[in-house]
């Protein structure tokens, strides 16, 4: 199989042994862009929390009212902004509420107050003193707005107890059935255009698995809501939400832009008992996007500690171990997944490589051929053109000379003829040099790289440097005409105008140089 088809099979290996681990959760561009906000808003937590405290310190400003009634109503409306903010901090304005109304002998005022203490403490987890304090409040004197409010805390206490996650199973299903009691009067005396009538019929048909009829009276309490910034919009997506994941058992995209869009809404207005994070963060697991989940739950965690319940807490920490237990699952099945396609990735690697490499030769040989021909085809249109021009000069050289020669016998000038003729003339001088130039030139054109290849080959001392006014030196015209193929030292002695002995000699000493063995450097030179 060629290298090639290797790499795209374990390509195609390594795409399928991944698109077996894709989440399954249903994602859409705006649940994307949703989640980046979402992410943002957490980055910003602290101006919201700065405008928050903005918002109660204006609150505060107005104490001490005009009145008790009036100091009664800025510590309730103090309970409930720090309600979702800090636990703590609202008990101390409720109970301020309390004190002042039982101090001004005003009952009514006194049992709303309590009853919004009892909600603050039946939320926070404190069940126990909840009930106490409900308990001290007498049914009997409850009318209208305070009845109402009366079954409200009755119905929300039993739903925090049942749907707790540290009560015993053995009480819930009793908690479930007293909670059922009081939604039914609290249903008996609310206004059916109520966000309390409709939230608690929403419920109630979802609970019976009416989804659609439950999803209707949703969409009544939304209609109902002009800001769609508000903590009670973000209230209505979650709990339309709640209805697919939580009763229906199945989530569409669309439900989760509505769990996603009520996370933000929750953050910009300082909710730290942010339901919607608690589903946000297990729901960024499975879509196994470990670091988004990561920075929720750390915001999460720390929303809950500043909040102060104690109840959300117990959840959160039962929330925690079941996605760590799950994140350990993960983990075991992500190093799997990691090895296998480490193991793929290096086969690819190598494959990969073995093409390159192949390719790369393959382009280098064909770029090198390609330049060969075409310096060939260059070398040979210039070298015609030169030994044509060197034969037409030497003709010329040798007519000249010999008009010269016949010139001076005709005029009987003997010794000009012998001066002319002897071998001690500067004229063959002159000429073996324009030769070995001419030579020299043309063989470092055809071979650029021939004097520093041999010197390669050499002891770095013993580098063959051609004078300033030499291309080459009889030892590398030695060398250029054996790799020419002239190989005979009588040959090359008659060729460069020297004896056999120097030309021997010449050879000695060059391979006295070699720093390679003599075979290896008649190779290097062949080749070249």
């Amino acid at each position: 199989m060629k290298a090639h088809h290797i790499a795209l099979l374990l390509m195609t290996s390594i795409a399928l042994a991944f698109s077996c681990h894709k989440d399954e959760v249903p994602q859409t561009d705006r649940a994307r862009k949703l989640i980046k906000e979402l992410l943002e808003k957490l980055d910003n937590a602290e101006v919201y929390a700065a405008r928050k405290e903005r918002e109660i310190d204006s609150v505060k400003a107005k104490l001490p009212g005009n009145t008790e009634e009036e100091r009664i109503e800025i510590y309730s409306d103090l309970a409930k902004r720090y309600s979702k903010y800090n636990v703590d901090s609202s008990l101390v304005y409720i109970d301020k509420a309390c004190e002042l109304a039982d101090a001004i002998g005003n009952d009514s005022l006194g049992y709303m107050a309590r009853l919004k203490r009892v909600d603050l403490l039946s939320g926070a987890g404190f069940s126990t003193e909840a009930r106490e304090t409900l308990e001290t409040i007498p049914r009997k004197s409850m009318t209208g707005d305070l009845l109402h409010a009366y079954y409200y805390s009755w119905t929300e206490h039993y739903h925090n107890l049942y749907s707790g996650s540290r009560e015993p199973e053995r009480y819930k299903k009793e908690y479930r059935n007293l909670y059922n009691i009081y939604r039914d009067s609290l249903l008996a005396v609310s206004d059916s255009t109520s966000q309390t009538y409709l939230h608690n019929m929403e419920r109630k048909e979802a609970r019976a698995g009416h989804f659609d009829e439950a999803r209707r009276y949703n969409a009544i309490r939304m209609s109902m809501i002009q800001d769609h910034r508000s903590k009670d919009y973000a209230r209505c997506l979650y709990d339309r939400y709640m209805i697919a994941y939580y009763y229906e058992g199945k989530t569409k995209p669309t439900d989760i832009e509505d769990l996603l869009q009520s996370a933000i809404l929750e953050v910009e207005d300082c909710n730290y008992d942010i339901a919607s994070l608690f589903r946000v963060e297990s729901l960024l697991y499975d879509m196994n996007e470990l670091n988004s989940a990561k920075k929720v739950s750390d915001f999460y965690y720390s929303s809950l500690r500043s909040l102060g319940s104690r109840q959300r807490l117990l959840d959160g920490e039962e929330q925690a171990i079941r996605i760590n237990d799950r994140n350990a699952r993960m983990l075991q099945k992500k190093n799997k997944d990691i090895l296998l396609a480490l193991i793929l990735v290096a086969l690819l690697v190598v494959a990969l490589l073995v093409t390159s490499l192949i390719i790369n030769n393959a382009r280098v040989r064909i770029t090198r051929l390609k330049d060969n021909l075409q310096r060939s085809g260059r070398l040979s249109k210039e070298y015609v053109g030169v030994v044509f021009q060197l034969y037409s000069s030497y003709i010329k050289r040798l007519d000249v000379f010999r008009t010269k020669i016949h010139s001076s016998l005709k005029k009987g000038q003997v010794e000009q003829v012998i001066e002319l003729t002897s071998p001690l003339s500067d004229f063959a001088s002159e000429e073996r040099k324009e030769l070995f130039h001419n030579f020299d030139s043309a063989f470092v054109d055809i071979f650029p790289n021939f004097v520093d290849t041999v010197n390669s080959c050499l002891k770095p001392e013993e580098k063959i440097v051609p004078k300033k006014t030499e291309i080459l030196n009889n030892e590398l015209r030695i060398l250029a005409l054996i790799k020419l193929g002239i190989e005979d030292s009588t040959e090359i002695a008659d060729l460069l105008h020297s004896s056999v002995k120097t030309v021997y000699n010449l050879r000695s000493i060059i391979k006295a140089r070699l720093a390679i063995p003599e075979e290896k450097f008649n190779k290097i030179i062949s080749e070249l």
